[in-house]
């Protein structure tokens, strides 16, 4: 009995998602398959209800979580429901936008909302999310009952005689909704919603993101009393229907989708409205539902198309195009070329149905979207980064290094612009608001984040300066200006021991997080290196040594790291030397003046309340944070 979506997200993980990573391994093995299906190595299922979040905030697990991060208060119609034994209330109202109103608080993803990776030794990026809902909640008979093709701003709009039918469709709208918006700020193009016993996968095309495709699965009633599996992969079976097979084969689709960048996710969730949701009253309104799951059939029978199974070897198949490793983008165009509306009839799946849901959003009718144009969303990580002596010869306005791999943008001989000509530009580079959703605006998610700050890759478009932004929430943004204070009063070691920094932005047009938290902040400064975290193929004494000489020249200027772990110990190729990053804990240890007085009367107390800066005393912690240093670097 699953009781709550942590019991799901636990059955799912051991029976589904373990699998389809095991699987995802093996086809890695291949050269070829790994290529076809653009594999980095594994998959990844994680959740970030609790990433880049206050402590007070953090959620434990699923099953302490509501489904709204703030609860809205109750409505007045469900009150007078209570009250008068009425119908109950809309569970959902769209939001009227007016001027001078305050910003809406930004979603965060919640403890039943998952985000896959396309995950290798270097790097991690985000394929699709996953939403559990219990199967108390939203059963199947719900899900049969409402989803359909629907307008949105239809749906939301509560009927006095209301039929179950119309009340499933407004329920089933709200949990696609809620997966739509993390896609949306995401920049995702595929998701699915699971109740453990039926998949709804969608997808949000790339150029109409007013409009969500939806394929419903239900693996029980799909495959029936057996797969029919022979141990012959001439037979037919229908392996690719259980959950497993569907599952799979999802992941391997939006594994070869790349994801959308910052530009798109500010494009897009600027045409979509808000649509804020009870769901106290959405889940009592279903809840009172009778909706027997005997009225409701599937709209097709599977026999109708699970004929040929793609399991079978491709001698005996007749569908090609399933059944060998053609690209995504190839069997795209060569489909809408062989039939008029993109299906065969003997294919293993049948064609997505459109359906207009919104990110919040009430929407006005359009088209049909057409499938997202050929090549990348994203500008990728073509440009490298410039080098610490070109950033420091920046700040300081010396001559140009001619080892920065993007010299030739900086100028002839000496840099042409300022540091604060370069943040201003920056900022100007940052907040335009421009229609095109593939505009390259030179800042990109390294999908890298700690406990306040995540990562971004820069570019000064203009002049061709590559940097690293660690962007923060609101909530950590003094944690940001006091790390950057840290830095400047480590400016005589900067591109030696720690990196240079360029300084602070303000974004006045925040960006999503890989939709996990809004960026309002930017500490801009020099990529450093790789984490001493991922090196084991230097000699660890030396390696040991190089990073005392650096802690021991950051201890000379007052600073204590308070974090010395390999995580936040790099190695600069281009010096040659370890650097340490991440002084957002760091505390200043300043010796006492020289000719400070102190009246024989103090209070002992108020002695030993200095003790950091006090010479014994704060050679006492140094020690300690270099004994600390020592001993994560012995692996």
């Amino acid at each position: 009995m699953l009781s709550s979506e942590l019991d799901l997200g636990y059955f799912e993980r051991l029976t589904i998602e373990s699998r389809v990573a095991e699987v995802i391994e093996q086809l890695y093995a291949s050269p070829q398959l790994r290529q076809v299906f653009r594999l980095n190595g594994n998959v990844a299922f994680e959740n970030h209800a609790n990433t880049l979040t206050d402590k007070s905030n953090i959620v434990a697990d699923m099953g302490s979580l509501s489904l709204a991060q703030e609860q809205p208060r109750r409505s007045g119609r469900l009150t007078a429901k209570q009250s008068h034994k009425s119908r109950l209330p809309l569970p959902a109202q769209p939001v009227v936008k007016h001027q001078g109103l305050a910003p809406q608080k930004p979603s965060r993803p919640r403890a039943d909302q998952f985000c896959v990776y396309n995950k290798g030794p270097e790097e991690k990026v985000p394929a699709f999310i996953v939403e559990y809902k219990a199967p108390h909640k939203l059963t199947l008979a719900h899900i049969k009952a409402g989803l359909r093709e629907m307008e949105l701003d239809q749906v939301v709009r509560y009927q006095e005689a209301e039929k179950p039918e119309e009340t499933c469709q407004r329920v089933v709208a709200a949990v696609i909704t809620q997966a739509f918006s993390y896609m949306i700020n995401g920049g995702m193009e595929y998701g699915y919603v699971c109740t453990g016993e039926a998949f709804i996968f969608i997808r949000v095309p790339h150029d109409d993101p007013s409009t969500v495709y939806y394929y419903l699965s239900v693996p029980r009633e799909d495959v029936g009393d057996t797969t029919g599996w022979t141990g012959n992969p001439s037979d037919d079976n229908r392996l690719h229907l259980t959950a497993l097979g569907q599952v799979l084969a999802f992941t391997l689709r939006a594994l070869q989708t790349p994801q959308r960048g910052i530009q798109w996710q500010n494009w897009a969730a600027n045409k979509l409205d808000r649509w804020e949701m009870v769901y106290d009253d959405l889940w009592a309104e279903i809840s009172v539902l009778d909706v027997p799951s005997s009225v409701f059939k599937s709209p097709q029978s599977r026999s109708k198309y699970c004929r040929v199974s793609p399991v079978k070897t491709r001698s005996k198949s007749t569908i090609a195009g399933f059944s060998s490793c053609t690209p995504l983008e190839a069997r795209s165009s060569s489909e809408s070329d062989d039939s008029p509306d993109g299906s065969d009839p003997n294919t293993p799946s049948r064609q997505p149905q459109a359906s207009r849901f919104a990110d919040s959003s009430a929407l006005s009718p359009s088209s049909a979207a057409t499938m997202p144009r050929d090549g990348s969303y994203s500008k990728g990580k073509s440009r490298q980064y410039c080098t610490q002596r070109c950033l420091l010869g920046l700040v300081t306005r010396e001559t140009l290094d001619q080892k920065c791999p993007n010299v030739l943008d900086h100028g002839v001989g000496r840099h042409t612009i300022s540091q604060a000509t370069l943040i201003r530009l920056l900022d100007r580079q940052l907040s335009r608001h421009d229609p095109r959703p593939d505009l390259d605006i030179g800042c990109e998610s390294l999908h890298i984040h700690g406990t306040r700050g995540a990562l971004f890759k820069v570019t000064l478009l203009s002049h061709g300066y590559t940097f690293v932004g660690k962007g923060a929430p609101i909530e950590f943004v003094e944690h940001a200006q006091h790390e950057e204070c840290v830095y400047s009063r480590l400016r005589p070691i900067q591109g030696v021991h720690v990196p240079v920094l360029l300084g602070g932005l303000a974004l006045r047009q925040p960006f999503s997080y890989d939709g996990i938290a809004e960026i309002v902040h930017l500490m801009l400064m020099g990529y450093a290196g790789g984490t001493l975290a991922k090196r084991h193929g230097i000699d660890q004494n030396w390696l040991i040594q190089q990073a005392e000489i650096s802690l021991h020249a950051i201890h000379g200027l007052g600073v204590l790291h308070n974090d010395p772990i390999p995580g936040n110990t790099v190695w600069n190729e281009d010096s040659g030397r370890v650097m340490y990053i991440d002084f957002e804990r760091a505390q200043f240890q300043d010796r006492r003046a020289p000719l400070e007085s102190m009246s024989p009367n103090q209070k002992r107390k108020q002695a030993t309340q200095s003790w950091g800066k006090t010479p014994n005393k704060r050679s006492s912690c140094f020690d300690r944070e270099t004994r600390r240093m020592r001993q994560a670097l012995r692996w």
